[in-house]
């Protein structure tokens, strides 16, 4: 727990939904990374938990006894599914899906088949308040470069997942006029790494370099745009403390040499109070999370993997440790060819 308002993601338990049969997760209050192959779930849990938060912050009214159904709104426009028996694993019988997520107060919240979209919260402590629990989802595809596009996306109904809107009116806020010292430094830090300030213009963005000026999204080095989405949502304060990171292959189109400041940041933002969750299949990544975090740094990795008949995970502090690592049997399967192609 990190404050009487805003709530870490504690746990989640889940059944019969997507590519699970049943699994239930501990995460830490730090920084939480997922790996594992294609279809083991990694950006499926991640969408499930951004819309747990998102829809515990859209409405201010008790949720001790109304129905709710925002959560399976945001569920279904974030998975741009056509119907909501794609959410089912099991699609023979009446069995519902589960979802039960403990921050700070434990919910439970059933999808039937017959009606997904009427559904009743069930919060099993006496605290009925709700919890505000502040979050951004970062999805693997840059979007910077699109904005204006969330401006079309209500009014023409496009076939976008809806997360990558949300990060396009996330970013698109005034920022803050009192960003606190701690957040600051990191955003200077980040100006330093992309050579400038992070500029929001006539719905477009650029980055306002020194002795150059003003260079659009739309020619910078993917890299830059990832780190300087990361400065804006900063400079905007919605990643700040007791906020929710979650973020869908941060590594990608990153230079191997920023991969370690990349991890220096994120472990920067872990320890002001921002709890983060990743997926990835970035060796490098993993490696770095464990060679640079502190005694007191909480750093959880998760490997996903699949099973007979559904998806299970294991959990160690140390990314060496996990014995299902689908990112190091590639990485050994290289190297065997290699040396097989040689000899």
């Amino acid at each position: 727990m990190k404050g009487a308002a805003n709530m870490a993601i504690n746990k989640i338990c889940i059944e019969n939904f997507t590519v699970f049969d049943k699994i239930e997760i501990d995460f830490c209050d730090g920084i939480n990374v997922f790996i594992g192959e294609n279809g083991t779930g990694k950006t499926h849990l991640l969408k499930v938990l951004y819309a747990f938060c998102e829809s515990r912050n859209s409405n201010s009214m008790d949720l001790s006894e109304i129905k709710d159904t925002s959560f399976y709104m945001r569920l279904a426009r974030s998975f741009q599914t056509s119907s909501g028996l794609d959410f089912f694993r099991n699609r023979t019988d009446a069995t519902p899906a589960f979802i039960g997520i403990i921050a700070g107060t434990e919910y439970r919240y059933k999808i039937n088949k017959n009606k997904p979209e009427i559904n009743i919260w069930e919060i099993s402590t006496e605290n009925k308040a709700k919890e505000i629990i502040p979050v951004i989802l970062i999805p693997a595809k840059e979007m910077l470069t699109h904005s204006g596009l969330e401006k079309d996306y209500a009014d023409r109904k496009l076939p976008l997942d809806l997360t990558l809107i949300d990060i396009l009116n996330k970013s698109g806020v005034s920022v803050l006029k009192n960003l606190d010292a701690d957040m600051t430094m990191l955003r200077d830090k980040i100006a330093g790494i992309i050579g400038g300030n992070v500029v929001y213009r006539n719905d477009r963005y650029f980055i306002d370099k020194e002795g150059i000026g003003l260079i659009e999204f739309a020619v910078e080095a993917e890299g830059f745009k990832k780190f300087g989405l990361i400065y804006r949502l900063i400079e905007t304060g919605h990643i700040k403390k007791d906020s929710v990171l979650i973020w869908d292959e941060p590594e990608a189109n990153i230079n191997p040499k920023l991969i370690p400041t990349l991890v220096d940041i994120l472990l920067s933002l872990s320890r002001h109070g921002v709890q983060i969750f990743l997926a990835t299949h970035e060796y490098n990544l993993m490696k770095y999370f464990s060679m640079k975090k502190r005694v007191a740094d909480e750093v959880a990795f998760f490997s996903l993997y699949k099973t007979e008949h559904s998806v299970a995970y294991e959990r160690e502090d140390d990314y060496d440790l996990l014995e299902h690592n689908a990112i190091i049997d590639a990485n050994t399967r290289l190297l065997e060819d290699e040396i097989e192609r040689v000899l």
